[in-house]
């Protein structure tokens, strides 16, 4: 009956706990899930394929509109906004053929188009996710991590015949390539072709045998070791003005004599108060039509009760907030007035500082003139710095900064951000508990010691008796155990020493956050 109760938790937890997990030590195939796979750019790549020297001003004008387009598009296909990016694509793709670049050129933007187009749901969309699978040119298979993308597509727009010659190529290609074999091993499994299937396991099994005796061959050799600093690639989010915790308890008269305030003035204020109140309340729900109506009733209240600018910052800066969330074009103008009169009384607490910060990216986004938008992703970037200087474990901000230092194409600045964001995210993890990460931005991190992968009669006597237990079935005769769960990385460390002690070899940490891998 136990042993039943724990396949019933396996089965609800291992899509959104195990398939994500990464060891402390490196990352584990059984890990791996089918058909996963990240978005690409190498928009710098299109003009390996042009002479420099002879393009014009007037072409490369195109080229540069096309390649910030190109990244808008990339970042919305990131975020799985697949027909937003499409329509990016699509306006990127005009540039380029106006420039006349050639086909090679725009395998990679073609291949992300077809992406996008299989990933919509729409069934139409895939014809034309075909059709620009169609227009690929040989040059772009060179390069394994797109063909293994393009796999995917293939594999979306039901042409698994094709996937599956790509696929036997890349471990062709590289016996190593895991994800290939995962990925192909289950389109044999979802046709029915068990037999096939079964030699992809076996040949997956054997790959894997061979990888870990090289490492413990280099492992075994010290002299044969590189000791090297990893170093993680800048990635970051994008300031999301539409997801911001509204600040909602602000004082307003903290900047006036309440003395010398008469008694019709404070009538005024007292009602701009309860409005502004239902005001942030409506922001805080996304009801940004009545934020913005009583949040403006707000201000009209307070400047009949003679409250100054300092005091009217917080209604304008929320007014700025519910005008950019709300998508509308006209929103964008009134934003900038209230940005505008935002006294810099308001930027010291680490609340405001980072929502304003968000606010003025916003805005800059929405520009056209390069001047202007300069000018406010300057003080986005001000903003967010002035949130770490604040709290320097608030991580949304560390993220932020790396977005925007990678979309102005600065790439060193971005690297330091990342530096700091991993230095940050180490200290939240190590110690602090599910309270604290929360309140630090997002979901809190969880982590669980895998005890090991065994055979169904090398299970070792008492692994049935640890803590929160899953199961997670890796073949017929293979089982993987996790066991454990655990706020901060302290914890999670101490129960493994135990663990160790118990007479397990090798338990490892593996760490969750919102579903998705965790590197450390």
């Amino acid at each position: 009956m136990r042993l039943k109760n724990l396949l019933l938790v396996f089965v609800l937890f291992t899509n959104t706990f195990y398939l994500s997990a990464i060891s402390v030590d490196g990352t584990n195939i059984e890990n791996l899930v089918p058909f996963a796979w990240n978005p690409i750019s190498d928009i710098d790549k299109a003009l390996q394929y042009e002479d420099i020297k002879t393009i014009s001003k007037g072409k490369m004008k195109f080229i540069n509109s096309a390649k910030t387009k190109y990244n808008d598009a990339f970042n919305k296909m990131k975020n799985k906004e697949y027909p937003a990016a499409i329509s990016n694509f699509k306006n990127a793709m005009k540039d380029y053929k106006r420039a006349r670049l050639n086909d090679d050129a725009l395998n990679f933007i073609r291949v992300n188009m077809a992406l996008c187009y299989a990933h919509t749901g729409n069934k139409e969309d895939l014809v034309v996710a075909k059709r620009y699978l169609s227009l690929l040119t040989p040059k772009v298979y060179s390069d394994d991590n797109w063909t293994y993308n393009i796999a995917i597509a293939e594999i979306k727009t039901n042409h698994k015949k094709a996937a599956t010659n790509l696929l036997s190529q890349l471990i062709r290609n590289d016996e190593f390539n895991f994800q290939a074999y995962i990925t192909l091993e289950a389109i044999y499994k979802d046709t029915g072709n068990q037999g096939d299937a079964k030699k992809v396991r076996q040949r997956l099994q054997t790959a894997e045998a061979k990888f870990i005796r090289k490492k413990q061959l280099v492992t075994s050799n010290p002299s044969s070791q590189k000791i090297k600093k990893r170093v993680f690639t800048p990635k970051g989010v994008t300031p999301d003005v539409c997801n911001l915790k509204i600040v909602k308890k602000d004082d307003h008269l903290q900047f006036i004599n309440i003395d010398k305030v008469d008694e019709r003035s404070m009538t005024q204020i007292q009602e701009g108060i309860s409005e502004y109140n239902i005001g942030a309340d409506a922001l805080a729900n996304k009801e940004y039509k009545k934020a913005q109506t009583h949040l403006k009733n707000a201000e009209k209240k307070f400047r009949r009760g003679k409250i100054g600018d300092d005091g009217l910052s917080f209604t304008r800066g929320n007014l700025a907030i519910a005008y950019l969330s709300s998508g509308e074009k006209r929103g964008v103008n009134q934003a900038k007035r209230y940005l505008k009169y935002l006294t810099p009384k308001i930027y010291k607490s680490r609340e405001w500082t980072y929502n304003l910060a968000v606010a003025h990216y916003a805005f800059a986004s929405k520009q056209r003139s390069k001047n202007t938008k300069k000018e406010y992703l300057n003080k986005a970037i001000k903003y967010l710095r002035w949130s770490i200087k604040y709290d320097k474990l608030f991580l949304p901000a560390h993220e932020n900064l790396i977005f925007i230092y990678k979309e102005l194409e600065e790439d060193s600045k971005a690297q330091n951000a990342q530096y700091a964001y991993e230095k940050a995210r180490k200290s939240l993890m190590k110690s602090f508990s599910k309270q604290e990460q929360i309140d630090q931005g997002g979901e809190p991190y969880v982590f669980r010691v895998n005890l090991g992968t065994y055979e169904e009669f090398g299970t070792p006597v008492g692994l049935f008796d640890q803590d929160n237990l899953i199961i997670v079935p890796i073949s017929d005769s293979k089982t993987t155990y996790l066991a454990g769960l655990f706020d901060n990385l302290e914890s999670a460390i101490s129960y493994q020493k135990s663990i160790k002690k118990s007479g397990y070899t090798n338990p490892f940490i593996v760490a969750f956050k919102d579903g998705e891998k965790v590197e450390f």
